[in-house]
Formats: C-alpha cells, structure tokens, sequence
C-alpha cells in the first residue's frame, strides 16, 4: 500500500542527506574508539549511528518498491508530519507504541 499524500523525492533527498551525515558522524565516532583508549560513548554512538544508517536505508527501499510512507506493520499512512520529523520511520505512531 503506498500512501498517496508523501512525496517520495522529496523524501529521497532527505534521507540521502541524512545518510550521508550519519556516515560521516560513525567515522568520526569510529576514529575515537581506534584511539589506544576506546570511548565508551564513541563506541556507543557508532553502534547508535549505524542502526540510522540502517533505518534510513529501509526507508530508501520503501520508496523504490513504493510502499514509503505506510506503516509496515499495519498499513496505514503515516502522516506526512511524522515523516517531516522521522522520514525513516516505517510505522504509524499506534503501532510504534505497540512495540
């Protein structure tokens, strides 16, 4: 089910914008904990940046298969204000809070 309100491109570019930051955010978290003594919180915010990493390509594969902007779990539209502030996610706000 594709929502018909989101407009992928715009989105597209987003969460290429975004991938691009998180990549280079995780190298520069990765730099840190190569140093002789590993940071706990760089260690952390690499781990953290590459499940970014992984979200937003999901959400890059929901807009070429054209299922963006649809909850995977229930098939709902997300709402466009959602996807303005998380345009990796891949639930609706109800489902989420499901777990």
């Amino acid at each position: 089910m594709s929502a018909s309100t989101t407009t992928p491109d715009r989105f597209r570019t987003l969460l290429e914008t975004q991938r691009a930051d998180c990549v280079r955010q995780r190298e520069e978290a990765l730099a840190e904990c190569a140093q002789s003594v590993p940071d706990p919180v760089a260690q952390r915010r690499s781990a953290d940046l590459q499940r970014t990493i992984a979200e937003i390509d999901a959400a890059l594969a929901r807009i070429e298969a054209g299922t963006y902007g649809a909850c995977d779990r229930c098939g709902a539209a997300i709402p466009e204000e959602r996807l303005e502030l998380r345009p990796f996610a891949g639930r609706c706000v109800a489902c989420t809070a499901a777990g």
